[in-house]
């Protein structure tokens, strides 16, 4: 069936097949835009009572926005036929197929995949809806170990028995999972999912279904009749804990299980949280270290987690079923651009395996590396890292709140986000972060406070790479480039939803609101200009010429300044926007910022392994600070007595004291740090491969 069209629909690869319908890789031609598309069998279009249950349970599915639910772009009927339009996942595998390719899983991963499944079923349960089909199928892990639940399609709204779901008696879900009251015409609610989670997390520990048997009565009496397996049964050094949280989720009673999926998931970590898994199937690194390494590190490779093992790929694999609705690679979107092989996004043109080969190189030194300073490291840690500051008040930023910036920074902790998280901004108001999740093409919404994710918005053409605001904080500014086009999306905060989409010019790189709150600059990397926006018109008013590959505007009391990546240089506009003067910096400088009191500019320099200090009254250089390898974005603390640097090839982030210029700390954080964000006590550090965010220290 490839290439025939459905519709708007070009369809691609065949990716699942089952009983419930084909899943294809396809394109919407009319929003350009590659998606998993579920085609349902012919006969069901003529179903009636069917058709309306569809259209009634796809409704309220595509109301999900959890970041751990696979969103539904549309669904319907064409030509007869129903579908369903969902965001395809690439480089994905599910728990099925885990378990059936290389057994069970450790007790490490497997409480923290059952800890984003319950992420899902909590958000899909608070608005009304139960999945009523938790299993290893429907639970699809990426090569990151971020987990999809999907098929909610079946989910239906809660309260209602299981007789009525269908009107005719039949049950929605599988067997091997369904919770006793299923079986009976008691009513159904959110506690026939954790039964069901209690049985994926059995499975996931066993690579067994918690009760086998061939038909459905045995099934049935299992279920309804049988205690709780005991996974410790069959992998006796599973921590026996884990077996009373499987009993308790199992519980043939809803009233003595677990009340929600999130309490079972707090339960099964607080049972492993003292033991280890002596069959894990990768090696356990050390957490990032709160040590800091007294000068910048230039001659090793710093300490760092490893990363995890990526599961098999779809491609690597048979057809799998239906249920694993959006496994698979996008397709081809014809004629792509120079292929982009750097962390940051910008062009490199050289050879894919060249590159490639250089990565697992560095990868493989790194490793080398860690083996020997793991122990270095946690002695560091035991004899020089004092007691943690307790959490401090917020403090919006722009204001120091009376903290002082510190020249050694500590990890104190992490937060989980999608995949990618490429680039972080704060709001005005200091309360949430909006961050740039490149795989997954949204943008995620942090609550700092709580340290969660409250709101996930797609962008609707291409991927997201930086953030800017508004200066009442309510509007956000997204620019996004792929080879699917080149836009800034404009999104209303309040509701979290994208209100305008703004055509730029190629690449529009790290954009920024004006002081006078009128125009949206926007560097394009590709083509050497700034489109300047009009926002009372969302449009493009002017385009500016300035030196080759801008990346970054900032704007400051000595005019505006731009880092040209490729030119080593900086350009300083004037207010009508023309280039009053160039500074020559560093080798490829990629970000800049201003000093809180407006007398200097800090330039990352990525290719040259340190920061320019410009000062804006003679718009000279004054110092060249080495700091960490491919320094990739700069921050300055609210006293503007430090600065900090996302060294992205080094994995740290360093410290530099501004009035000696020098560094102070070089400390490792994660494999690949793209952002550094002061917010308060905090530095927030956006870690590319790692799907989180590493929360240091930086004031007290």
């Amino acid at each position: 069936m490839d290439g025939r069209e459905f519709g708007r629909y070009r369809l691609g690869r065949l990716i699942g097949s089952g009983g419930m319908g084909d899943v294809y890789e396809a394109v919407d031609t009319e929003r350009d835009r590659a998606v998993a598309l579920k085609l349902l069998p012919e006969l069901f279009g003529g179903n009636a009572e069917f058709v309306e249950r569809f259209r009634r349970e796809s409704r309220v599915a595509a109301r999900l926005r959890d970041p751990h639910i696979i969103p539904i772009h549309d669904y319907g009927e064409i030509d007869g036929r129903l579908f369903i339009d969902m965001r395809l996942v690439d480089d994905g595998t599910t728990v099925a197929d885990l378990l059936r390719d290389g057994g069970p899983l450790t007790v490490e991963r497997t409480v923290d995949l059952i800890g984003q499944v319950a992420d899902a079923l909590d958000a899909a349960h608070a608005d009304g809806l139960i999945h009523r089909d938790v299993k290893p199928s429907n639970v699809l892990v990426t090569a990151r170990d971020f987990v999809y639940v999907v098929d909610f399609g079946i989910a239906h709204a809660a309260g209602h028995t299981a007789s009525r779901v269908t009107g005719t008696g039949s049950t929605v879900g599988t067997l091997d999972y369904m919770a006793p009251e299923r079986f009976t015409a008691r009513s159904v609610d959110r506690r026939a999912d954790v039964y069901s989670l209690a049985c994926l997390l059995h499975q996931c520990l066993t690579a067994r279904p918690p009760f086998e048997g061939e038909d459905l009565p045995e099934l049935m009496y299992a279920h309804l009749d049988r205690e709780p397996p005991r996974p410790s049964e069959h992998r006796p050094w599973i921590p026996t804990a884990l077996d009373e949280v499987v009993a308790r989720g199992m519980a043939k009673d809803p009233e003595r299980r677990f009340p929600t999926a999130g309490a079972l998931a707090d339960a099964a970590r607080a049972a492993v949280a003292p033991e280890r898994d002596p069959a894990s199937e990768r090696p356990a690194g050390p957490a990032p270290s709160s040590a800091s390494v007294v000068g910048p590190s230039r001659g090793a490779a710093p300490s760092r987690e490893p990363l995890p093992v990526p599961p098999r790929r779809a491609s690597d694999r048979p057809v799998p079923s239906a249920d694993a609705t959006t496994v698979g690679s996008a397709p081809s979107r014809g004629p792509a651009r120079p292929v982009r092989y750097r962390r940051d996004g910008t062009t490199v043109r050289v050879p894919r395996l060249a590159v490639l080969g250089r990565r697992r190189h560095r990868v493989l030194l790194a490793a080398l590396v860690v083996t020997v300073l793991v122990a270095v490291v946690v002695g560091l840690t035991l004899l020089l890292r004092p007691t943690p500051a307790p959490a401090a008040a917020t403090v919006p930023p722009g204001g120091s709140g009376g903290l002082r910036s510190s020249a050694t920074p500590l990890v104190v902790g992490a937060i989980s986000t999608p995949p990618t998280p490429g680039y972080l901004a704060v709001t005005p108001d200091g309360r949430q972060g909006w961050v740039t999740n490149r795989d997954t093409r949204v943008v995620s919404v942090v609550d700092l406070d709580r340290q969660a994710i409250v709101a996930t918005v797609p962008m609707t053409v291409a991927t997201p790479r930086f953030v800017a605001f508004s200066a009442d904080g309510t509007r956000a500014f997204v620019s996004c480039y792929d080879e699917r086009g080149d836009v800034v999306e404009v999104i209303d905060t309040r509701s979290a939803t994208v209100v305008a989409t703004i055509p730029v010019d190629r690449e529009p790189y790290a954009l920024a609101v004006a002081p006078d709150q009128r125009t949206l600059w926007v560097p394009s990397h590709e083509t050497g200009s700034l489109d300047l926006v009009d926002l009372a018109t969302n449009a493009v008013a002017r385009r500016v010429p300035v030196a080759p590959n801008p990346h970054w505007v900032a704007f400051g009391a000595g005019g505006t300044y731009v880092a040209n990546h490729e030119s080593n240089l900086v350009s300083v506009l004037g207010p009508d926007a023309s280039t009053r003067t160039t500074v020559p910096v560093g080798r490829s400088p990629h970000a800049l910022a201003i000093s809180p009191d407006g007398t200097q500019v800090a330039v990352a320099n990525y290719d040259g392994d340190t920061v320019s200090l410009i000062d804006t009254r003679t718009n000279r250089v004054v110092a060249e600070v080495p700091v960490g390898r491919g320094p990739q974005h700069v921050a300055w603390s609210a006293d503007g007595e430090h600065l900090y640097t996302a060294d992205v090839d080094g994995g740290t982030v360093t410290a530099v004291d501004t009035r000696t210029a020098a560094a102070t700390a070089t400390v490792p954080v994660c494999s690949s740090p793209t952002s550094v964000t002061l917010r308060g006590p905090d530095a927030l550090v956006t870690c590319l491969d790692e799907a989180r965010l590493v929360v240091l220290r930086a004031a007290g």
